[in-house]
């Protein structure tokens, strides 16, 4: 489409006008006043566009017939209530009556939250790499009536779209053809089959090889991995983690280590309210793009917990639960359910609400501590973000002044214009926060974490389940929204498998095993393994397999890490190593883009243990002390045991206060202390 667009004039408005195009039913100036087909969407980021002069769709049946009816092409734009560059071009193009004039006579508008619709998401973004386009959001793609993508882009300034929309209505009219080519070959490279390309099983080596690559991109200086932006990227260090746990190998404490302190100092980390930004801009995580998302804090929360049980780091786990304490007082709601994200910007400016000033210090502590506050908290004149500064731990605080005056910084940002909130409830990303909220428990014995994960769970499970027994993706103030996607499925099992280890209640076994036969019914395929989505006919492309880990784990490889441990408990039959065996190569090629693969091969590379433990809480402590990554854990109270529901636990119940460390069914001698608890899963 590029080739063509560059080779056609720029159609001027007057031919535009003269020739093509219906009149408008409603002007701008009635969209906005009224509202366009978005008012009643329960999406937040729908909500905010609601009011725009352009006539916007959701994505439904009556936008896309119309497309089809009236033979016009569609202007496709996605993103999330967060995005702020989504903001910036809502302002700077959404809002203006030209702008307007052009989409609403020529094209069909259809507005997507990728949050609720990241099977839609997917599809496009992977349409708009292929055009040798840098992927984000929000996204902007013109198709055809027949939903084929021709052209796309990111955020397009004002000018530059006008004429981008000016040319494709031109092309499209009078170079039918010619697109409609380019559409098809874009097509046909999306809707290739996910080949199966069988090869050597995976090996230590190779899992090996994927560890050597990773510290090769590892930021010597600055802890993390190369880049220019700095995502933390929780589930490859935990991946990392994990294989430092199983093999001791020395070169990894040290990047590991590094990353988590670098991370927890710098300002990516908000130091007043616990939770961590989305990225940082530089490479010193200073600067951060200021949404906060609730899939990041989960998977951090996790990293530091184990990293604290690990390293016998105190400090690691006062960061876990301080992501936690704020995931359940900011972002948690009365229902149980986990809030999506906060907006990078507050009002109309970004990170208004995270920045200070030296003078601001100064008012709440003085003119002598002020000072020592701000070189603690790297509070310059000058500032380091728009001439105010963001907030950072890494000078020494000899005399706890943070501690001392953190409160009335609380108190201070509170009267600031806040952050919006996204109160969309995600199923895949509450399945996070209830792992994370799980393992807390187990690892801490606090009661409200476990609370917090039960709370969750029950809020899934009543509300976001359907009549059939499947789910939805997602909901807001109770109104569902979208299919679920395979991760939704994943998560949330794994969720309920760390739910099930902190209660021992086998009600989360039964659910689970649920959960997994509806993810095989719907997603399963004998050749490519799983889909990302149920299958949507209206879409001119194949399934879509997903393999590789995103901001998120693979879903794909979090239903294997799943059907791995649910295998491991209840001797359920699993197809782990045959798609293990499917994508081998695929895996060894990929490399760290797909971590969470090779953490779930871990689990068949190397020993993995199902523990049960009978009525002896000494050893279920030692275990949840412990944390292992290679090991789960059944707790069995005798007294509440229901025999014949899962044999494959019935099996090992021969005797109370004993803790078994088996393997394939096969268990070591019983383990009554925890001293040799702790040896058996070492391996000995």
């Amino acid at each position: 489409m590029k080739s063509i667009l560059n080779k056609t004039l720029i159609m001027t408005v007057i031919f535009v006008l003269l020739n093509y195009g219906e009149s408008m039913t409603k002007t701008p100036e009635q969209i906005r006043t009224s509202g366009n087909h978005l008012v009643a969407e329960p999406s937040l980021y729908l909500k905010q566009h609601a009011y725009n002069p352009v006539d916007w769709y959701p994505w439904c049946d009556e936008a896309l017939n119309r497309a089809k009816t009236e033979d016009k092409p569609i202007f496709l734009s996605i993103g999330y209530s967060s995005c702020h560059w989504c903001h910036v071009m809502e302002h700077e193009v959404f809002e203006h009556d030209d702008v307007a004039e052009i989409l609403n006579r020529y094209f069909i508008c259809i507005k997507v939250d990728r949050e609720e619709r990241p099977d839609i998401d997917a599809i496009y973004m992977e349409a708009l790499v292929s055009m040798k386009q840098s992927g984000g959001w929000p996204m902007s793609m013109f198709l055809t009536p027949d939903l084929k993508p021709f052209y796309g882009a990111t955020y397009i300034p004002h000018d530059q779209f006008i004429s981008l929309s000016e040319q494709v209505v031109e092309v499209f009219h009078s170079r039918r053809s010619d697109l409609e080519s380019d559409a098809s070959g874009i097509i046909k490279r999306l809707s290739r089959a996910a080949s199966v390309e069988k090869g050597a099983p995976v090996t230590d080596q190779d899992i090996n090889a994927v560890v050597t690559g990773a510290l090769r991109s590892y930021d010597a200086k600055w802890g993390g991995f190369q880049s220019r932006n700095k995502f933390p990227t929780p589930l490859r260090w935990q991946f990392l983690l994990h294989y430092f746990r199983q093999t001791g190998d020395t070169r990894l404490e040290k990047p590991i280590r590094h990353t988590l302190d670098i991370m927890n100092s710098g300002g990516i980390h908000d130091h007043l309210g616990g939770g961590f930004h989305r990225y940082a801009t530089d490479e010193q995580w200073i600067v951060p793009h200021f949404e906060i998302m609730l899939y990041d804090n989960t998977q951090l929360a996790m990293l530091y917990l184990e990293s604290a049980a690990v390293f016998n780091e105190p400090a690691y786990e006062k960061v876990a639960t301080g992501i936690l304490d704020f995931l359940i007082s900011d972002m948690q709601s009365s229902d149980g359910g986990f809030y999506a994200s906060f907006d990078a910007d507050s009002g109309d400016e970004e990170g208004s609400f995270q920045v200070w000033t030296l003078d601001e210090l100064i008012k709440i502590a003085g003119t002598v501590d002020g000072y020592k506050l701000a070189a603690v908290l790297g509070v310059e004149a000058n500032g380091n973000f728009e001439g105010k500064s963001v907030l950072t731990r890494r000078v020494p605080d000899y005399y706890r002044l943070f501690d001392k005056y953190r409160q009335q910084m609380l108190e201070a940002r509170s009267l600031r214009t806040p952050p919006g909130l996204d109160g969309k409830v995600v199923t895949a990303w509450n399945g996070l926060a209830i792992s994370a909220l799980a393992k807390s428990y187990a690892q801490t014995g606090i009661p409200k974490y476990l609370d917090a994960a039960i709370e969750a769970s029950n809020y899934l499970w009543n509300n976001h389940q359907l009549n059939d027994g499947t789910f939805c993706r997602a909901s807001t103030d109770g109104v569902k929204a979208g299919a679920g996607i395979l991760d939704d499925y994943s998560f949330l099992a794994c969720g309920l498998i760390d739910l099930y280890e902190a209660t021992g209640d086998v009600e989360y076994l039964e659910k689970i095993e649920k959960l997994l036969s509806n993810a095989d019914r719907l997603f399963a395929d004998d050749t490519a393994g799983y889909f990302l989505a149920v299958d949507q006919p209206e879409l001119p492309f194949a399934r879509r397999v997903e393999f590789n880990d995103s901001v998120e784990p693979s879903g794909f490889a979090s239903m294997l890490q799943a059907k791995i441990k649910y295998s491991a408990l209840t001797g359920a039959a699993t197809d782990v190593e045959t798609i293990f065996e499917n994508y081998s190569k695929k895996m060894k090629n990929n490399g760290m883009e797909m971590a969470w693969w090779f953490d779930a091969a871990m689990k068949i590379v190397y020993p993995f243990y199902d523990v049960v433990i009978v009525d002896n809480p000494e050893l279920v402590e030692t275990y949840r002390k412990f944390a292992p990554a290679n090991a789960v854990l059944a707790i069995i109270d005798l007294s509440k045991w229901e025999t014949g529901k899962f044999t494959a636990l019935d099996s090992k119940l021969s005797g109370s206060g004993l803790g078994y460390v088996c393997q394939f069914g096969t268990c070591k001698k019983p383990a009554t202390t925890s001293e040799e608890l702790i040896s058996q899963l070492n391996g000995n």
